[in-house]
């Protein structure tokens, strides 16, 4: 069992008071058999039974015996709490909490609305509207450095934002319209003017990408948050917005030269890709990869406009009838060229030799289907025309710097 550093108090302390005064988050202590033991947060006792009434306690508790790792927990009250345990060295265990925070999505209003549904009186729902609106509203992405945080304090160990889970620990009940009441105007013209911003960024990402402009490191910052399909479901809700922005960022590639075949299927991969995403992290990392091959591939294109026609019939047969056995003789032919008069000016013109660029699109493909697909190894080096696996694993070291086994272990994690 991994035991949490020896020093954990006190950096459970120091993390405690740094948040709290950042955002007003707190921290909660319970041991493992669902004990109270402290809160650093204003509103104790009313946050507790949010805690508890939205189901985010008891799932917390249910991963007492899962190794340490922390999870965003999200419940039916609309409210995200991150969660870990603590493995002491005596040989106990501490639950640690923080919360409760709104993610952007959630309002005070949806939250009444379901305590409502639970059979709270007026007078505590007056309370409670006090209480829910001293809750702080963050970002996913945030929640997630926390969690990495909290880990770090108690493990002393680094974690990327992908090793944090996500769980929706209920399903949120239907409210009907009339609960709705108190802010709910202001939090919709809130959350209307967020997601005119987020679309409109999401614009500027494809139109960056159709005018071959690259847009730094504000690709980052897209979290699949445009619209808000009422799922309750952050992750699904995250996972079809990028689905969405997927089919767009094809339709700009095809509109920019990329052949329909390519774009068409590269959006289908990266769609399956996208659904095998369990984690916020992974959604981050899977966009901004979707997202870099589409600028890669009319890169290409615009590069090959400066070649001859020659050349670019030569490079476009190529892209696609890669999982077929070509050969120099048949490709020649099918441009209307001899093997001869081909090769050469494909040499001086692109400054490899053709068989090398056969090479080059196939491991790019092999790249894609070692992160997109559960094929086999020696599947895709089959498909791909390497012949043997071990001719295949040279060629992959040669030109990755690592075998395609260990590519899709570091690579395609999500």
């Amino acid at each position: 069992m991994k035991l949490a550093h020896p020093n954990v108090e006190y950096r459970l302390n120091d993390l405690q008071g740094m948040l709290y005064a950042a955002c007003r988050l707190g921290a909660w202590c319970y041991g493992s058999e669902r004990q109270f033991f402290m809160s650093t947060a204003s509103h104790k006792e009313e946050y507790r039974k949010l805690l508890e009434t939205g189901g985010c306690l008891d799932a917390a508790m249910a991963r007492k015996d899962i190794p340490a790792k922390p999870f965003i927990l999200s419940g039916g009250l609309g409210l995200g709490w991150i969660s870990e345990w603590v493995n002491l060295q005596n040989g106990g265990q501490l639950l640690v909490v923080l919360g409760p925070a709104y993610l952007h999505k959630h309002s005070v209003a949806e939250s009444l609305g379901r305590l409502d549904q639970k059979g709270i009186t007026p007078s505590e729902r007056r309370h409670y509207m006090t209480v829910l609106g001293d809750v702080p509203a963050l970002h996913s992405e945030t929640l997630m450095q926390y969690a990495c945080m909290l880990h770090f304090a108690c493990y002393e160990e680094n974690l990327s934002r992908e090793d944090v889970l996500y769980e929706e620990t209920e399903s949120a009940p239907v409210i009907e319209e009339t609960n709705i009441a108190g802010d709910a105007a202001d939090k919709t013209a809130a959350l209307a003017n967020d997601y005119a911003r987020m679309a409109e960024h999401e614009n500027y990402l494809l139109n960056c990408l159709a005018d071959g402009v690259s847009p730094g490191d504000s690709s980052n910052r897209y979290g699949g948050d445009v619209q808000d399909f009422k799922m309750n479901d952050h992750l699904r809700e995250m996972k079809d917005n990028i689905i969405i922005f997927t089919g767009l960022c094809a339709r700009r590639a095809i509109r920019a030269g990329v052949p329909l075949y390519i774009g068409k299927t590269m959006e289908g991969e990266w769609i399956r890709r996208i659904e095998a995403v369990r984690s916020f992290g992974g959604i981050s990392r899977t966009v901004q990869e979707m997202y870099g091959s589409f600028q890669e591939q009319i890169r290409r294109i615009r590069e090959s406009s400066d070649f001859s026609k020659a050349v670019r019939d030569c490079r476009e047969y190529i892209r696609l009838n890669y999982t077929k056995a070509l050969t120099t003789e048949e490709i020649a032919r099918h441009c209307g060229y001899t093997e001869y008069y081909l090769t050469r000016k494909f040499a001086k013109e692109t400054g490899m030799k053709l068989t090398d660029y056969i090479r080059a699109v196939r491991l790019d493909a092999a790249r894609v289907m070692l992160l997109t697909s559960r094929k086999d190894i020696q599947q895709i080096s089959e498909e791909l025309q390497f012949g043997s696996r071990s001719y295949f694993d040279r060629v992959f070291r040669q030109e990755v710097g690592m075998s395609p086994r260990r590519y899709r272990e570091t690579r395609g994690q999500s």
